[in-house]
């Protein structure tokens, strides 16, 4: 047949093994992607500025900046706190306390399409947060640091969920530690 000797055919079928060795390789080697992808957390997260407004309210609308999880994936999924991470060879973790009264308690635990949510108030201190948080975490580097400012959500096995800002949040950052500097 197609005009091949025996030796040839030997020769040709010795290559069967290896194929279908590698087509073994290749099967393990997805069964194992698609088993670990359903095991990881997969969740959606943000951190942004927001005001609240209701009926009845009335200027200046209260302030909060919200942190916010939903888990996306079919594990249940636990948090533990959340927090803040900024720079790049230098970094600096600050951990964020939140109003109790408005926000999940932590830990939270969260199956497949639940949220939480942490509301931080900008004005319920005696030095405004926005200040306090530019002093603290972003000066003096502040334009690095707004860059390099990341929001972490942090799970009871160890895995660190990490969000950048949302550009309005951001811009305020910025705003503040523009004036911080033009005071010093």
């Amino acid at each position: 047949m197609f005009d091949l000797s025996r030796a040839d055919w030997k020769f040709i079928n010795t290559f069967a093994g290896w194929f279908s060795a590698a087509g073994t390789l290749i099967v393990a080697v997805v069964a194992l992607y698609i088993a670990n992808r359903s095991i990881r957390p997969k969740v959606r997260v943000w951190v942004g500025h927001r005001i609240s407004i209701g009926p009845g309210s009335k200027e200046p609308y209260p302030e909060f900046i919200v942190f916010g999880i939903v888990n996306q994936g079919e594990r249940p999924l636990a948090i533990s706190q959340i927090g803040w991470k900024v720079g790049l060879l230098n970094k600096r973790h600050a951990i964020q306390q939140y109003e109790e009264s408005m926000s999940s308690k932590l830990p939270v635990y969260l199956a497949h399409g639940e949220e939480a949510t942490w509301y931080v108030p900008l004005d319920a201190r005696v030095q405004p947060w926005m200040e306090f948080f530019a002093k603290g975490m972003l000066m003096p580097n502040y334009k690095v640091s707004c860059l390099t400012l990341r929001a972490q959500f942090f799970s009871s096995i160890g895995q660190i969920f990490s969000v950048k800002p949302e550009r309005t949040l951001i811009v305020k950052l910025k705003e503040t530690c523009e004036n911080l500097a033009r005071s010093s």
